[in-house]
């Protein structure tokens, strides 16, 4: 991971071990330089930076390993907190909709993924089949962008009048029935995914995986239908927009 690899090297070069000697080091040398040649800056200068470098080699060299994951795990943090300020703020825009179901139905998608993960963590059956989790944080992405695009869909009926509005209220109801039945049927996976943690029943996890599948596809529609949405349609009346 690219990103991972950079901050490792920052905070490499940007140690105060590695640092501060090399930068005393030069400064020395520079000095020296500047007043014609000093035996004591001089020095100064060439264990300054040998210093600094030394640090830096041997950091790079024991301490890589510490320091890769921890700067994976400071990045891990950082979007996980992203995400979690995107998700709230689309939950309290979902409150103005006018429907009670966007908002309740993110604020039971989020708790479903919670359990998951919680699941995921505790235990290496789940742990051991990575597809599994994959496909469950597909189904959510879908089932968020769904419940974004109800709200881009309401927000665009406030400026319709007539045909359109209704057509476009049609669509979002579509919608929004699509986010339910992901919720639904994923809350019925994950409570078999409990009965199997205890259980202990690898074998049932194909076949669970398979309805994650199915349900990943009904999660994709809205998506299908949008694309359909956005295509120029000859026929538009621009005249039935307030």
């Amino acid at each position: 991971m690219e990103e991972v690899r950079q901050k490792v090297m920052l905070d490499l070069f940007a140690s105060p071990g590695t640092l501060i000697p090399v930068v005393v080091g030069v400064s020395a040398l520079m000095l020296s330089w500047a007043i014609g040649g000093d035996a004591a800056a001089n020095a100064i200068g060439i264990i300054g930076v040998i210093g600094g470098v030394g640090h830096f080699a041997s950091r790079l060299v024991l301490g890589l390993e510490s320091m890769t994951q921890r700067a994976y795990e400071a990045i891990l943090q950082r979007d996980e907190k992203h995400r979690k300020d995107s998700l709230d703020k689309l939950e309290a825009d979902l409150r103005n909709d006018k429907d009670g179901r966007t908002d309740a139905s993110l604020k039971q998608l989020r708790n479903l993924h919670d359990q998951f993960q919680s699941a995921r963590a505790k235990n290496r059956l789940i742990a051991n089949h990575p597809q599994l989790t994959s496909r469950v944080e597909e189904i959510f992405d879908a089932s968020v962008l769904q419940l974004q695009r109800s709200l881009e869909l309401y927000d665009l009926s406030l400026k319709l009048t007539g045909p359109a509005k209704k057509n476009v209220l049609d669509e979002r109801e579509q919608v929004i029935t699509d986010v339910l039945k992901t919720r639904d049927h994923m809350n019925a996976i994950i409570e078999q995914f409990h009965t199997l943690t205890i259980r202990r029943e690898s074998s049932e996890l194909g076949r669970l995986r398979n309805e994650l599948d199915e349900t990943l596809q009904v999660a994709k529609r809205t998506e299908e239908r949008m694309s359909a949405m956005n295509t120029p349609n000859p026929n538009f009346d621009k005249s039935e927009f307030q």
